[in-house]
């Protein structure tokens, strides 16, 4: 493979999604595959607990690296965690020329992203592309499609919680530090990282900025919170929830690390075949990341008043899915239909990710 084919691949690879858009990635380069590594600078916030969001970012990446390495005419073959003493080392991708070129997923690799909008809450999605993203995820041994539709009770359930969990997101220290973090609130300042959460995506309208500066501050924010501020949080997701068709979870056989791996690649893959079809996908992954967190620390970034609000929000949701403590949770996500999003995450130049 010549370099300019390679770098061409992982500049693809790099558009998968990532925990607040962090792109927690490294690639070491050798004349006949790459090493995927986890940035250990870029793993430290609290979503990244265990490594599973990262992983599954990492699995993304390499659907993508499929995709654009059989367009371009190779096929990657990745040895999954080759070193079992460093968790950070993912795989190394291995790539055999093949003589049919092509991948009906190339042409949306740039068009794929995370649209946060309100959706045509009156297009209904046919069912037959909900068995269409069913079979891609289940392709995967083990794995399963979850279908929350909204004519269905259990979807006002899933929705209440949903909204309670945003609310968490907004009532928690370390997690309004990491979102001021890494929330950009102009133009200049998300070109200049390349990376984190533009204000614009947000799709929180024009007064974002604004909103955003005055909660910037957690003295603000816990004074704002005892009038309420913090259940609007709980209102918009549920009202983001209302606007969408359906709502769907991914769910892995174990949490084993290569199962968020692998995860992550099934998410990509049905992520670009909803692409294809015209719909748009949101992440709603607060409870998943919250209960995965729970059960690695025990809750210790919580109070104990949320730590029981959180232990309550977590048996009803495993038991609304019907699903127990050892499935991995992969991705909640909205689906449906609306307009392109006001704006799109930016990605740091492909030689920050080069050892």
């Amino acid at each position: 493979m010549k370099s300019e084919e390679l770098h061409a691949i992982l500049q693809k690879g790099i558009l998968a999604p990532s925990a607040d858009n962090l792109q927690p990635w490294k690639f070491k380069l050798a004349q006949d595959h790459v090493d995927l590594f986890l940035d250990p600078q870029r793993v430290k916030n609290f979503c990244d607990e265990g490594l599973f969001a990262p992983y599954l970012s990492a699995g993304a990446l390499i659907e993508n690296i499929r995709v654009a390495s059989s367009y371009t005419g190779y096929w990657p073959s990745p040895s999954y965690f080759p070193l079992k003493s460093d968790p950070l080392f993912v795989a190394s991708i291995f790539f055999s020329p093949i003589t049919q070129k092509g991948h009906a997923h190339y042409a949306v690799l740039e068009k794929r992203n995370t649209n946060r909008r309100f959706y045509d809450a009156s297009r209904k999605v046919d069912r037959s592309i909900f068995t269409k993203l069913d079979k891609i995820v289940e392709s995967e041994k083990g794995f399963k499609l979850h279908w929350f539709r909204k004519n269905e009770p259990s979807y006002k359930k899933l929705s209440r919680l949903v909204g309670a969990a945003d609310q968490l997101r907004f009532e928690s220290e370390r997690l309004h530090e990491e979102f001021v973090q890494i929330l950009r609130l102009n133009q200049s300042d998300a070109q200049k990282t390349s990376d984190g959460l533009d204000v614009k995506t947000l799709e929180a309208g024009p007064g974002a900025p604004l909103l955003f500066h005055l909660l910037s501050s957690w003295k603000r924010l816990s004074f704002l919170n005892l009038f309420g501020m913090s259940r609007l949080f709980n209102c918009y997701a549920q009202l983001q929830m209302w606007s969408a068709q359906a709502a769907g979870l991914i769910v892995a056989p174990s949490h084993e690390p290569i199962h968020y791996v692998q995860g992550g690649e099934v998410m990509q893959k049905m992520w670009h075949e909803a692409t294809v079809e015209g719909l748009s996908v949101q992440p709603m992954e607060a409870l998943p990341i919250f209960i995965d967190n729970l059960n690695l620390t025990e809750g210790r970034d919580f109070t104990a008043s949320q730590r029981a609000r959180l232990e309550r929000l977590k048996s009803e949701f495993l038991s609304l899915v019907g699903i127990n403590e050892q499935n991995g949770l992969i991705l909640l996500f909205r689906i449906g239909y609306s307009r392109q999003p006001s704006a799109r995450s930016l990605r740091r130049p492909l030689e920050e990710f080069v050892l």
